[in-house]
This record gives C-alpha cells, structure tokens and sequence, in this order.
C-alpha cells in the first residue's frame, strides 16, 4: 500500500477558509470521479496556513491511473487553476510506502516523523516496527508506519488517529507512564538520525 502527502499553504490567514474549501471540493472530485481515497487535514498547534492532502492507494498502478485522470479533468484542473492565487508557492510532495498500516482514519491524526541512519537501516526498521507495535500495545490505538518512497529515503513516519484530543491526551499519559515505552527513546541511538523526531497533529476538514 502507498499513500501520498501534499503539503499545501494559504497565502495569508484571511485566504485560508476560502483555500480549505478549495481543497476539500478538489477532493471531491478526485474521489467521486476518478475513484480515489483523499482526505484533507489542517495543522493543530502548528502552521496556521498549513493544509495536507493524503491519497491512498493499492498499488503505483493506482496512482498513476488515479494521476493520469485527474491531468485530463477540465473541471478539476480549472478549479486549481481559478484559485492558484489563494496559495504560497511553498508546495511539497512525497509518495509514501506503507509497511505497517495504521488504524481506521478519524477526526484527529498524529504524524511523528523521524530519519533513520541508512548504514543501520535493517536494525533501524526493525527497530521502528518495534515502536508502532509497542505504541499500538500499550494505547489499544493502531499505530501504522511509512517510509520514504521519494525525496529523502531516510524518512519515517509513524501514523495514529484518534477521534478526540482528549483521547490523545490519555494516550499520551500512559505511554509516559509505561517503561517499555520511554526505554525506546534510550535504544534510538545509532538507529535514528539525532534530534530529528518531529510530530504533528492534524484535524480533518474532509467532509
């Protein structure tokens, strides 16, 4: 399975509703005319004017089949085109390669992204199934992990959902309070690239 990420800004914060509904009707018709699986989600505590877009798919035959649709959609290219103005240019893209799948999508996703050192990196994989396994145990949450299919292929992201922020929070209290789960942290060094671990939340705008 391969999902894909494009991350997307508003060009201001007045732009911003106008560029979520642009998102969320562009979604649209890539899932009811062309068969795709995308849902759209906006920053919690971090980038205001952030907006990611995720695709889903079986295969790369997939993508292509679902990329090359939408290419030839007047209807879908016009709508960009007409709102390419509510944008920053600050455009990012990658394809991801799903090795763990996560639990089912909710209102609320958790991203923690890290980079693996690629001279380790069967011990370091191993190692990252090891922690979506551990998280996954000790929260009841599913826990999925992806890595880098494009760009910078020492990537790794570990996925969770949750439906509320209050059940993240009482997730996040008992990893805390759980040994196995800090004693992680201490075995990352000479798996994980240092200091590179970052998370973040998102809520879903997808109706």
């Amino acid at each position: 399975m391969y999902v894909t990420s494009r991350n997307l800004r508003a060009s201001s914060g007045s732009a911003m509703p106008q560029a979520i509904n642009l998102v969320n009707y562009v979604v649209t018709l890539l899932n009811e005319n062309h068969g795709g699986q995308f849902t759209s989600a906006t920053q919690v505590g971090g980038d205001p004017s952030a907006i990611g877009v995720l695709g889903r798919y079986e295969t790369l035959g997939d993508y292509e089949r679902v990329m090359g649709g939408a290419a030839a959609d007047t209807e879908l290219q016009g709508a960009i085109q007409l709102g390419a103005h509510i944008f920053s240019n600050e455009t990012a893209d990658a394809i991801w390669n799903v090795r763990i799948p996560p639990g089912e999508p909710s209102t609320y996703s958790t991203v923690n992204a890290s980079r693996i050192l690629m001279s380790k990196v069967g011990e370091a994989m191993a190692y990252a199934a090891e922690v979506a396994a551990t998280v996954s145990s000790i929260t009841g949450n599913s826990v999925g992990l992806a890595t880098a299919a494009t760009g910078d292929r020492s990537r790794i992201v570990w996925i969770g959902y949750n439906s509320s922020m209050a059940d993240m929070d009482g997730q996040t209290a008992a990893l805390e309070a759980d040994e196995s789960y800090m004693d992680l942290f201490k075995r990352s060094e000479g798996l994980l690239v240092p200091n590179s671990l970052q998370g973040t939340i998102w809520r879903s705008t997808t109706a």
